[in-house]
């Protein structure tokens, strides 16, 4: 069977998704997922399309994504049981988010824009056939200004159609407002959602339909917080400590516990205990954690 070709004549990439499909080089979506088990049923046929299609594949690991580099290693090694020879070759990377884009504290587009363009070189000289990327750009709304953000997935979205490359941007529903949903979708060529095991797949241009998708992902008490509000949360609930979470944020030990209190006020709580089952019922964090 020959291989679908676009209008050029240039060959599509499979991406492993079925709600998906094949996609030209350049293809930037974005896909929002409620539990972790989405996030993987999202990453591991991706990047396992990828590998098999001798492409370089880089997956960013965000603290927002729910789980670590060493969860994200060994969720991926099940699918690929080479992973270790691909990694040691350099056929796959598996980075936290903070390697990516931060400069000391602060997030560094420019550096960060750099860094994929020489991926994508070095990918090409050493006989790839291109790049795939996924990652969470979401914990970068607290970070920039929403407008600076745009700003960002525009430049990369310029990037990629210039180069063999395709990227699928992961968006955690529990920690994203309805807004943030909405920004997120307006810099992506197509999103797709994923919950419970369930795909949707929301055009862009359908705008309603996007609002209305947005609207039915996140309860309304979680609707009161921000971005970061959220994440305190769902560490807190975790068991992290002060600290923990100071380290794992990139911030001081008094603005973790600035964001606590502001986001107990919220949701009137006054307890950690009571906070915890409010995270699980929410769906926030599962009653494993």
């Amino acid at each position: 069977m020959n291989p679908a070709l676009t209008e050029n004549g240039q060959k599509l990439r499979d991406t492993g998704l079925k709600a998906v499909g094949e996609v030209p080089w350049g293809t930037h979506f974005s896909i929002f997922y409620e539990t972790k088990k989405d996030l993987l049923e999202i990453v591991v046929p991706f990047f396992k399309a990828g590998l098999q299609a001798n492409e370089f594949c880089l997956w960013i690991v965000a603290n927002s994504e729910l789980l670590t580099i060493n969860e994200a290693k060994a969720v991926l090694h099940e699918a690929v049981p080479d992973l270790d020879r691909l990694l040691k070759n350099g056929n796959i990377e598996i980075v936290p988010y903070s390697e990516w884009f931060l400069t000391g504290r602060a997030v560094n587009i420019r550096k960060a824009i750099a860094r994929f363009r020489q991926k994508v070189s070095e990918a090409a000289n050493r006989g790839f056939s291109g790049t795939r990327l996924t990652g969470s750009p979401a914990w970068m709304r607290d970070n920039l200004r929403a407008r600076s953000f745009r700003q960002f997935e525009q430049k990369f979205d310029g990037q990629l159609t210039r180069e063999q490359m395709i990227a699928a941007c992961t968006f955690p529903l529990k920690l994203s407002g309805a807004e943030d949903i909405l920004d997120a979708a307006r810099t992506h060529q197509f999103a797709v959602t994923v919950r419970k095991g369930a795909w949707k797949r929301v055009e862009i241009a359908d705008i309603e339909s996007a609002k209305r998708e947005a609207r039915q992902t996140t309860s309304p008490e979680l609707e009161q917080l921000t971005f970061r509000q959220r994440e305190i949360l769902q560490l807190v609930a975790k068991g992290q400590n002060t600290k923990q979470i100071a380290d794992l944020l990139g911030i001081s030990g008094k603005t973790v516990e600035a964001h606590r209190l502001q986001l107990m006020r919220r949701l009137k709580i006054d307890n950690v205990p009571v906070l915890v089952r409010f995270a699980i019922r929410t769906g926030l964090v599962s009653s494993e954690s």
